[in-house]
């Protein structure tokens, strides 16, 4: 009984994160479109294939590189945001540089969960201000 009690939980929790991402990623194109790519890299590795993750690196990088304070919507311009981006960028540029540098699949995979969870706390901190 306390399993199906805690699994309710994370299911309630997980979906009140995703619709959070989905206000921020509806309403901004560049983060859409990195996230698109972000959980895209995140399945293929939790299935094992970092080929996903090895032969693209560079292209979240170059979609990570183009979120910023001035092209996001204004309703998202907040100080915490804007730092969570500020740390998703370097913790991308970490995951391209791991790639690059050879790093042991175990080792991408550590730096990229905590990207994916960087993102997380950027969507839930985004709520749009009302």
């Amino acid at each position: 009984m306390k399993i199906v009690k805690y699994l309710g939980i994370v299911m309630l929790l997980s979906s009140m994160q995703s619709l959070s991402a989905q206000v921020i990623t509806d309403k901004w194109k560049a983060m859409h479109d990195y996230h698109v790519l972000l959980f895209t890299f995140l399945k293929s590795a939790e299935d094992g294939n970092f080929k996903v993750i090895k032969g693209n690196s560079d292209e979240l990088l170059k979609r990570a590189d183009v979120l910023d304070m001035n092209t996001m919507p204004q309703e998202f311009r907040t100080s915490p945001v804007e730092h969570a981006i500020v740390l998703l960028k370097k913790q991308t540029k970490l995951v391209d540089d791991l790639v690059k540098n050879k790093a042991p699949n175990a080792e991408i995979m550590r730096a990229f969960q905590n990207l994916y969870d960087i993102y997380n706390r950027l969507a839930q901190i985004s709520e749009p201000r009302k």
